[in-house]
């Protein structure tokens, strides 16, 4: 399974079993089974997940609000200084009382426990503290440091560079750590346009430009661009050009053939 996340909260993923491959703009990460990552929020990642040969694929993830995830931040603020790091993910070094804290959250999930909010706060608080003490994990502090200051981005830097990914205005609004209808609103001040109207427009000249300067055939240009469909794809693109891809591709052949 291959899908793409818009990751709008910090979170932590411990791979059971399988292997989940990331690609990020920082580049590829592999992780296999007894292994973990934490993400930060404000990110957009694809992710693969392979089960492992005639087993499956399993993995538990912790996600952190903000509240719960300040008030850990701040008992750590006197113990370094460093927290300049702007990485997406950081691989965790997975400790035996880690598998054994593990192994004791999977049994509360079926128990009264389970569904009680503060003490399941508690347990991931715990949790948190055994993986800033585990040898390997020395700047998993200085990560969790630099993640404090997340809040909101700058809209334009945000649509330029996730314009092309295939994900949503509810998206486009986690990423840049706003509701969806504040985002509508800031957008339209800063653009004079909606963001459907002004996202189409940048998909169908970027994939134009790939269409001129590139030799990737036209479905690899549909994805590229944002689109999960071919026939979709097209069908904008001839609205807006009065050609399909493959004519507007013709035709700039044709026009460079007859000068």
């Amino acid at each position: 399974m291959r899908h793409e996340i818009c990751v709008s909260q910090h979170s932590l993923v411990f791979v059971l079993s399988g292997t989940k491959y990331i690609h990020s703009a920082e580049g590829d990460i592999v992780i296999k089974s007894g292994e973990a990552f934490f993400t930060r929020k404000g990110c957009h990642l694809m992710s693969e997940m392979i089960p492992d040969e005639g087993g499956a694929f399993d993995t538990i993830l912790f996600f952190f609000d903000d509240s719960m995830f300040s008030d850990f931040i701040e008992s750590l603020a006197g113990r370094h200084e460093t927290d300049s790091s702007d990485k997406a993910v950081f691989r965790i070094k997975v400790s035996e009382p880690i598998n054994i804290f593990l192994s004791s959250v999977v049994q509360l999930f079926d128990s009264s426990l389970g569904s009680d909010n503060n003490f399941l706060r508690l347990k991931v608080r715990e949790l948190l503290h055994y993986l800033c003490s585990t040898e390997g994990n020395e700047n998993f502090i200085d990560f969790l440091l630099s993640c404090r200051s997340e809040g909101q981005s700058d809209i334009s830097v945000v649509m330029e560079q996730y314009f092309n990914k295939n994900i949503n205005l509810e998206d486009f609004a986690d990423l840049s750590g706003r509701s969806l209808s504040t985002f509508k609103r800031e957008f339209k001040r800063k653009f004079d346009t909606t963001p459907a109207k002004w996202l189409r427009e940048r998909r169908l000249s970027w994939s134009a430009q790939l269409i001129l300067n590139s030799n990737k055939n036209i479905t690899e240009i549909a994805y590229e661009s944002g689109y999960d469909s071919l026939s979709h794809f097209s069908s904008i693109f001839r609205k807006h050009y009065g050609l399909t891809p493959r004519e507007y591709r013709s035709g700039l052949k044709s026009s460079k053939s007859d000068r």
